[in-house]
């Protein structure tokens, strides 16, 4: 008899660790946009970059890979930095008209940034799913096989 147990075990922790380098691969990419963003931008003399990569943990098992507006802090928040995110909408991808504030070379970089983001959050996505899958299957493969037992056990 197959130890389901054992494999899914296995599984959801292989997922889970495929899971993490996702996560860091992205905050990788972040810390990396930022310091090209800072150098582009020092090209000329500018020194705020409008806009970050945000990695946020959205539950005990997922991360979401945002863009964010940076605005200086205003009023009492004076002196601090403000961060708003940008709305991504359905699928994976942030529509065309997400960075229009976004000018010249920075915009390049940050399309180029949003393609490479976009494939780590569709991998992000579809690893969560395979390891929601997994659990489910397992859970109805257990009860299954406990109702056969059950039912055997009545037989005799």
């Amino acid at each position: 008899m197959i130890d389901t147990d054992r494999m899914t075990e296995q599984s959801v922790e292989f997922l889970d660790t495929a899971y993490q380098d996702i996560v860091e691969r992205a905050r990788h990419l972040a810390e990396q946009y930022f310091e090209q963003a800072r150098l582009l931008l020092a090209e000329v003399q500018k020194t705020h970059v409008p806009v970050v990569i945000t990695i946020r943990q959205t539950s005990p098992n997922a991360c979401s890979f945002y863009w964010a507006r940076v605005h200086p802090g205003l009023g009492d928040e004076k002196g601090k930095i403000v961060t708003r995110t940008i709305p991504k909408g359905l699928g994976h991808k942030y529509p065309t008209g997400a960075f229009s504030f976004v000018k010249g070379r920075l915009n390049r970089l940050v399309r180029s940034y949003e393609n490479r983001l976009a494939e780590l959050r569709q991998l992000a996505a579809e690893n969560r799913a395979l390891r929601r899958s997994t659990l489910a299957w397992a859970g109805r493969y257990q009860r299954v096989l406990t109702f056969d037992d059950l039912t055997l056990s009545e037989a005799v």
